[in-house]
């Protein structure tokens, strides 16, 4: 079980979809999440 974040639950519907906050936009990562925070909501 090599999936990155150790103890992160990578089937919890709570984390996958990563969806923003503030617009409620959808990711397939939180890379893309927090760049995409940091480009359009300046966090």
């Amino acid at each position: 079980m090599d999936q990155g974040e150790p103890g992160v639950d990578y089937d919890d519907p709570n984390l996958n979809p990563l969806i923003c906050d503030l617009c409620k936009e959808t990711f397939d990562s939180l890379d893309k999440l927090g760049e995409h925070q940091k480009k359009e909501h300046t966090m």
